[in-house]
């Protein structure tokens, strides 16, 4: 009978230690509520999160559940560091998942905008200032880190 390896359990571990990390993420606190999201019994689901193995559509039915992409959990078993979710955020082992409201964001990055610009630029006139804050959020939309606006 081969033996597990060191390398194996580590990346098992550290999936569970992600998985745990979005379930936190999710405010869902109760490990049976994160199972039946994801469609297994809280055995199962208290399987991953202590880094012991599940088959391969038990790994399937937690990435649809929680919303990571496809293959993210076989990525951290072959010894990825992160897990990717469906909305191209990417959690890593420790890291501290904050979700942020773009329509809160927006504001905030104008004055970080405006005032490194006059840093660097003290002459700027308030039209070059407004034109370079709207070209850096529309930059962000088009990434898809901040969402369209609506009165576009």
């Amino acid at each position: 009978m081969a033996s597990i390896s060191d390398d194996t359990v580590r990346q098992r571990r550290k999936l569970g230690s992600l998985v745990t990390q979005r379930r936190t993420m999710l405010g869902i606190t109760d490990k049976r509520v994160a199972a039946k999201r994801c469609q297994m019994s809280v055995t199962t689901y208290t399987k991953i999160e202590n880094g012991d193995p599940v088959n391969a559509m038990t790994y399937r039915k937690l990435e649809e559940g929680f919303g990571l992409q496809q293959g993210a959990c076989a990525a951290v078993l072959d010894g990825a560091d992160s897990v990717v979710l469906q909305d191209g955020q990417e959690l890593f082992v420790g890291g501290r998942a904050a979700r942020v409201d773009p329509q809160a964001l927006e504001p905030v990055l104008r004055q970080a905008i405006t005032k490194w610009t006059r840093l660097v630029r003290p002459d700027i006139t308030l039209g070059e200032d407004q034109a370079m804050s709207d070209g850096v959020l529309e930059e962000l939309r088009h990434r898809g880190y901040l969402s369209e606006s609506d009165d576009s």
